[in-house]
Formats: C-alpha cells, structure tokens, sequence
C-alpha cells in the first residue's frame, strides 16, 4: 500500500560500522552522493516505469565554505515527502494541425494536491529543445507546464530544495500522447482519438531525506497542513489519478478476497481427487480379489477332475 500521509519517525537503533557500510552501498545505488538525500519509488511495472529519480549537486550549497559547522542536522532521523509527477494529453480534434496535434499539461504535484512548497524551493522544467524557451523554472506552486506538440518526448523534472545542503532530486518522464498499443488511426477501420478522454502517465514517488538539518526537517512537517493547490488548467481537473488509504485497502481486500476463493477451489479439487482416488482403489481392490478367487476356483476344481479321471482307471482295471 502507498504511504501517502506525511510521515516521520525517529530509529532507535544505533549505527555499526556494518550499518554504516550497507547505508553507503545503498546510496550508491540510488546514485546520490549526499548521504542526507535518498529517494524510494513506488512499485511499478519495468515496462513503463521511467528512470529513477537522481540527485543533482544544488548550486546554492555553502558545504566547504564553513558554513556547515554551523548548521543542527537530526542524528537518526528520517522524513519522507511523497510526490507525482506526469502528464494529461488531449487531442485537439478538428483544431489540430500538422505541428499541433494535442494539448499536454506536464506537472509535478502532491498525491492529494497538497503543497510541496514546504520543501522545494523550485522546479524546474526541461522540454524538447524545439519549444520556444524550453527550459521552464517556476518558484511556486503549482509546479506546471502547458504546451502544444504532435510527439512523443522524454522531459526532465529538476527539484530544488529549500535546504540548500540538499542535492537537487532529477526525474525523467516521458510524455505520452497516445494510450498503450498501437495509435487508433491505424486501427482498421481508422478510429480518431478521443477529444474528451485525455492519456494520462503518471508515476507516485517517495524521496527520503536522512538526517536532515532541523530547519528543514521543520519546514516539511508542514506540507500536511498547508491549503491544497489546484491546477490552472481547467481541462486536467478531474482527471488526475488518486492515491489513498482507502483506495488500497479495498484492493488488498479485494485480493485477499480472489487468494480465498481461489484457495477453496483448489481445495474443493483436491477433495473431489482423493475421492476419486479412493473409490479407483477400491476398484482395484475388487478385481484383485476377483481374479484371486476365480484362480483358487479352477485349481479346485482341476483338482476335482483330475480325481474322477484316476477313479475310471481304477473301475476299468477291475
């Protein structure tokens, strides 16, 4: 299940020098050299699932000037914000030209609209070099970008955050105009694309700061308090996928549901397979003690006419 509500928590256990190793080895992995800044994805399918995010260095870091000394970090500490970030493409129908086929909307958002400004200083945008001004930097909510296109491309989503000792969180996402599968054009007959139903591609994400500095630990304590934000574009509204609580328990529900039933089928299979069972044994059993009898008979009576046969002879001689 998505953790979506704000969480943070204090580890009581204390390092090792073991520990120590394995939170090095893990930080490699997510190819962040901070050891404040680690990132979690969401369980998606490798298919579709874009790169994970990476951590830039922020340009606003004061770390080796002496600066850092004077900074409070919370030793055992984590705190997690949630994020989303994709696209909703519509089609332009009969408005589409031969450059502009549809209307797309790339944004960077809280699971439940909640404001990510607590945290993030700023995102900023990298689009296909062919836009005018493809570089887009926005330094509030909400973090957006609307524009008008006929292909597919990947985009880049930079984090910046409000702690300037943070390294900056990178995402790559692809903007899709089409639903999975062929285009319907090419279906046979040809079927235009939906005006109404826009392709949304979107992904749920977790970055985990460790050990973060008390200001900033402070600063993301209030992104569940702060007002919603909602979209600028009145198209999108309504189509953004939902993340929670209640949405995952009546899928594990749902599945616990479809694992039951299906375990008293196979139950009820396995009965019905030892009865059968029994009853070819039983069988088995049957014809043994047929063929058994049926051979002590014909030694019986062999033994029967083999008698008669020497009473003759005896008769005869006399």
């Amino acid at each position: 299940a998505r953790h979506l509500a704000f969480r943070a928590h204090t580890m009581t256990q204390k390092r090792s020098s073991s520990s120590s190793s394995k939170k090095s080895s893990k930080q490699q992995k997510t190819s962040s050299s901070n050891p404040t800044n680690t990132n979690r994805t969401s369980s998606s399918s490798p298919s579709t699932r874009p790169q994970s995010p990476t951590s830039e260095k922020n340009p606003n870091n004061n770390s080796g000037t002496g600066n850092e000394n004077k900074v409070t970090r919370l030793p055992n500490t984590t705190i997690c914000l949630p994020i989303v970030y994709g696209s909703i493409a519509f089609f332009l129908g009969k408005k589409a030209d031969e450059y502009h086929t549809h209307r797309w909307t790339l944004y960077l958002r809280g699971p439940n609209h909640e404001d990510l400004s607590a945290g993030i200083s700023k995102v900023i945008f990298h689009l296909h070099p062919s836009f005018a001004q493809p570089v887009r930097e926005l330094t509030s909510p909400p973090f957006e970008v609307t524009e008008k296109g006929w292909g597919e491309f990947e985009a880049t989503i930079r984090i910046v955050w409000r702690d300037a000792s943070e390294r900056s969180t990178v995402l790559t996402h692809g903007i899709k105009l089409y639903p999975p599968g062929l285009p319907a054009v090419m279906a046979s007959p040809p079927v235009p694309p939906s005006t109404k139903e826009p392709v949304v591609h979107e992904f749920y994400d977790e970055v985990v700061f460790t050990d973060p500095t008390e200001s900033f630990y402070d600063q993301l304590q209030r992104w569940s308090v702060l007002p919603k934000v909602a979209t600028n574009e009145e198209s999108i509204k309504g189509h953004f996928l939902k993340y929670n609580d209640e949405e995952d328990f009546r899928v594990l529900i749902s599945a616990q549901k479809f694992l039951d039933d299906e375990l008293k089928a196979v139950k009820e299979r396995i009965m019905r397979a030892d009865k059968e069972k029994a009853e070819v044994e039983r069988g088995l059993k049957a014809i043994a003690q047929m063929k058994a009898s049926s051979s002590k008979g014909g030694a019986s009576a062999g033994k029967t006419a083999g008698s008669l046969g020497n009473s003759k002879k005896g008769s005869s001689k006399s």
